[in-house]
């Protein structure tokens, strides 16, 4: 089989210029950066503990789906986290009320030690990084970070809309699939 002829310069992606890629590289590794710090530890964490950790932190008290909401982690690495991270006796599951399934987390007295610990590290990482950039630029970075971050908001709440709708007419035609009333 041959192979295609290889597309003219204009028609290549080049990756140098192509906006996700770059920002999921640079991203990637601040993120392995980081990871230095709550790795290299006695007691290491992983980086979905981590994360939860940090996000419990901010946000206590949270549910699972919650934390895969803020994370972008996916319920099966949330679940492993918040098992380790409870055996490790740095968080508390408890029932919600009015819910069966669901458990609210919150970090136990542990959790908070490991975490004061960790944070001052963390954040002098961040100032190496904010020490990289002029005058305003971090706030216009982050400003643009908040812009791109509504988009994609935006972007899910319109999905999530759009797949209520399609579930009510498949629902509804299954409930009366010859449209009979």
């Amino acid at each position: 089989m041959r192979r295609p002829p290889k597309p003219s310069h204009e028609d290549i992606l080049w990756l140098q210029d192509y906006l996700p890629y770059r920002l999921a590289i640079v991203a990637s590794r601040m993120l392995r950066d980081a990871s230095r710090v709550y790795k290299s530890r006695r007691n290491p964490l992983n980086t979905p503990q981590w994360r939860t950790l940090c996000i419990l932190s901010n946000f206590e008290p949270l549910t699972a789906t919650d934390l895969c909401r803020i994370s972008m982690l996916d319920k099966v690495a949330i679940s492993r986290a918040l098992s380790q991270l409870q055996r490790r006796g740095f968080i508390m599951r408890q029932k919600l009320d009015g819910d069966r399934r669901a458990r609210q987390v919150t970090l136990t007295a542990a959790g908070w030690r490991y975490y004061n610990e960790l944070a001052p590290e963390m954040k002098g990482q961040e100032q190496t990084l904010r020490a990289l950039l002029k005058d305003g630029e971090s706030e216009r970075l982050f400003a643009l970070l908040d812009r791109f971050d509504a988009f994609f908001a935006a972007s899910q709440r319109k999905e999530n809309a759009d797949v209520s709708a399609e579930r009510v007419l498949r629902d509804s035609y299954w409930k009366n699939p010859k449209g009979k009333t």
